[in-house]
């Protein structure tokens, strides 16, 4: 599966219904070796193959963590690009690696009042420590907004209201066990939006 997956990122001619699925099921298995490949997924266009490599990532856990960080240490690294990364690197932190909970915190919190960061990674980030619980983080958002937002911001006004009505975070839909996967297949939802599943499930041409 790795091979095969690896090969279609490599040929940059998009993605079937059937290696998406592949991309998700690597995650699923919790396979290291498809660590690199996944994040690679991650850094293409494909809005689908995107999402499930967020999760893929957030289910390899332990195994992606140094890889997501040597990524955001990329100066030059696309604001959508890091925003996803962020978003692996919370899951991660609530799913496989709880003792490397306070390294993540202090990372977001360092990302946060960064200037030089893409708009979108500080927003992925007021998310992150929202969704985590680390709501003491409110006051530095409330001086973001102050002095960074006057106009205002759509995401961080929506982590700092989150941290005021659920300061102990919210549970990632990394934490859903296989179950809930195969549930959301039935109703044709991957993780992360919804897709027309009935393509992946069907026969392929050729098949008894």
């Amino acid at each position: 599966m790795i091979e095969i997956l690896q090969r279609t990122v490599d040929q940059e001619e998009g993605f079937s219904t059937g290696e998406l699925c592949i991309a998700l099921l690597l995650g699923e298995i919790r396979s290291t070796p498809a660590t690199t490949v996944i994040l690679r997924c991650l850094q293409g266009e494909d809005e689908m193959l995107q999402r499930i490599s967020v999760r893929s990532l957030q289910r390899l856990g332990g195994a992606a963590f140094d890889q997501i960080l040597d990524l955001l240490e990329d100066p030059d690294l696309d604001g959508e690009i890091s925003a996803l990364a962020i978003e692996s690197l919370e899951g991660i932190a609530l799913h496989d690696l709880p003792q490397q909970r306070e390294n993540i915190e202090d990372r977001l919190r360092i990302d946060l009042v960064n200037r030089v960061l893409p708009i979108e990674r500080r927003e992925a980030v007021a998310m992150a420590l929202a969704r985590l619980g680390i709501s003491d983080a409110s006051e530095t958002i409330e001086l973001l907004l102050e002095h960074e937002f006057q106009n205002g911001n759509v995401f961080i006004s929506d982590a700092l209201e989150l941290m005021t009505e659920y300061p102990g975070g919210l549970p990632s839909h990394v934490e859903d066990p296989i179950e809930q996967v195969v549930l959301w297949l039935s109703d044709e939802i991957l993780p992360g939006g919804e897709f027309d599943t009935s393509m992946i499930l069907q026969e392929e041409p050729g098949e008894d």
